[in-house]
């Protein structure tokens, strides 16, 4: 099976630092929402751990393209140096 993906050449690193902050910030917001459908009264012990799971999980990546972010904002500054 082949992917539609294909390999496109790299975007300025002003633009990918902004898309990594972009997309960070929308999984935060995906990590409280999951968090809060967690507590939700009257769900299943299994469906609020799932949840929680989950809220874990978009908080990691929103950290990961937080870190992302930051490692390309770091080697545009060695680069003007």
């Amino acid at each position: 099976m082949r992917s539609s993906l294909s390999i496109m050449p790299a975007a300025p690193l002003d633009h990918n630092i902004a898309e990594c902050r972009e997309h960070a910030d929308h999984y935060k917001r995906l990590s409280d929402h999951y968090k809060r459908l967690s507590s939700a009264s009257g769900i299943s012990k299994d469906r609020a751990t799932a949840l929680r799971n989950i809220a874990r999980t978009y908080v990691g990546l929103a950290g990961q393209l937080d870190r992302l972010a930051s490692l390309a904002r770091n080697e545009q500054t060695m680069e003007v140096k």
